[in-house]
C-alpha cells in the first residue's frame, strides 16, 4: 500500500473514531412511551410516557420530577413527537444547562384536567394520585422541593390549577400559552367555538358557576406568597385564541398579590413551533428553582469544611443530593 493511501486511511480512521467518541459521550436519556399506570380514580389504566435521564437506572440517586401536560385532545406522546422534548432535554442536560430530571407525561384527552361527569376524575387522578403512584413505580420519591408541573394550552391551565391549589406539592409551575380566562359573569363572555372546546368539562350545558369555581384565578384567593409555587408564563403575541389576554391578566394578578412569577410574550402563534422553543426556557426556569432549593440546603463553606463540600459536590455530579435508594423500579427491568 502506498504511503499516500496509508495516510488517507489513517486520516479516515481518526475521523471516524473522533465521531464515535463524540456520539458516545453525548448524554441520552431513555424514553418509555405507551406505558400504563393504574390509579384509584380510573377503572382502566392510564396511558403515560416518561423520560429517564441517562444514568437513572444505574446510579441509585433521587432525581427531581417534572409532570408535563399536553393540550386539548392530545395524548401522552404529544410532547415527545410534536414537541421533541426528549431531544431538548438531552441537549440541555449534556450542555449542563440543566441538571438531569425525570419527566412524566400523562394522557388526559379533552378533560381539562378536571373532575367531571363527562370525562372522569382527572384532577383527583392526575393531580393527587399520579405523583404518589408514579414516584413509587419509579423508585424515585420526590418532595415539593424536587417536584414541578408544566403544560401547554389546556395543559397549561391544568398545570397552573394543580400547582395553585396544592402549593405544598410543587416548587414551580409553567404555563405555555395557557388557556386561562378571568372569572366570567355569563356564558356570553365566550364564543360558541370556545364553549365547544370546553368539551363538557365545565358542565353540559356550560356552567358559569362550575367554570368560576374551578378557575385558576379563583385558586389565587387563598394564595400565600411564602408557600406559593414559582410561576412561569409564556404566550405568543399572535395567539389565534387571544390567550395573551388571559395570560397577562393572570400575571398581573400574581404580581398584585406579590406572588413569585415571570412572563414572556414571544413572537408566534398557538403552535408547536412556539412550544418547542418555549419549553427550553421553561425547563431552565424550573431547573433554577430546583437548584435554588439545593443551594439553601447546602452548608456554608469555611476553612473547616471546604474539603467536605468539594468532595460532596464531586460525588453529586450536578445532581440534586439525596439519600441513596435501591433502584428496583419496574421501569429499569
Amino acid at each position: 500500500m502506498s504511503k499516500i493511501l496509508k495516510v488517507f486511511f489513517l486520516s479516515i480512521g481518526s475521523t471516524c473514531l473522533g465521531l464515535l467518541l463524540s456520539f458516545t459521550a453525548f448524554a441520552e436519556g431513555t424514553v418509555l412511551s405507551d406505558q400504563k399506570v393504574t390509579l384509584p380514580s380510573f377503572s382502566a389504566p392510564l396511558d403515560y410516557s416518561v423520560y429517564l435521564p441517562e444514568k437513572y437506572c444505574v446510579d441509585n440517586r433521587l432525581y427531581p420530577v417534572l409532570y408535563l401536560l399536553h393540550g386539548y385532545g392530545g395524548s401522552h406522546e404529544d410532547w415527545l413527537k410534536a414537541g421533541q422534548v426528549a431531544k431538548t432535554l438531552d441537549r440541555l442536560i449534556d450542555d449542563e444547562v440543566i441538571d438531569p430530571l425525570v419527566v412524566v407525561m400523562p394522557a388526559a384527552g379533552k378533560s381539562w384536567y378536571l373532575n367531571s361527569e363527562k370525562h372522569g376524575a382527572f384532577q383527583a387522578g392526575l393531580g393527587q394520585e399520579l405523583p404518589v403512584v408514579m414516584e413509587d413505580l419509579l423508585a424515585n420519591k420526590a418532595s415539593r422541593k424536587t417536584r414541578a408541573i408544566a403544560g401547554l394550552s389546556m395543559g397549561g391551565y391544568g398545570a397552573l390549577k394543580f400547582a395553585f391549589e396544592a402549593p405544598e406539592q410543587y416548587i414551580a409551575t409553567a404555563g405555555l400559552s395557557p388557556a386561562v380566562f378571568p372569572n366570567v359573569e355569563s356564558a356570553d363572555h365566550f364564543k360558541l367555538v370556545q364553549i365547544k372546546l370546553f368539551a363538557g368539562a365545565f358542565g353540559e350545558p356550560f356552567s358559569v358557576e362550575i367554570f368560576n369555581r374551578e378557575n385558576v384565578f379563583t385558586a389565587l384567593e387563598k394564595a400565600k406568597p411564602k408557600s406559593f409555587p414559582h410561576t412561569y408564563l409564556t404566550v405568543g403575541d399572535d395567539d389565534w385564541f387571544g390567550l395573551y389576554e388571559g395570560t397577562f391578566a393572570l400575571y398581573r394578578e400574581l404580581k398584585n398579590r406579590k406572588l413569585s412569577s415571570e412572563l414572556r410574550i414571544t413572537n408566534g402563534n398557538h403552535t408547536w413551533k412556539l412550544w418547542r422553543d418555549e419549553i427550553e426556557q421553561a425547563l431552565v426556569f424550573i431547573d433554577s428553582k430546583f437548584k435554588a432549593e439545593k443551594s439553601e440546603k447546602s452548608p456554608k463553606i469555611d476553612g473547616a469544611n471546604r474539603d467536605d463540600i468539594k468532595a460532596r459536590n464531586s460525588e453529586n455530579n450536578s445532581i440534586i443530593p439525596a439519600v441513596k435508594v435501591s433502584r428496583n423500579s419496574i421501569l429499569c427491568s
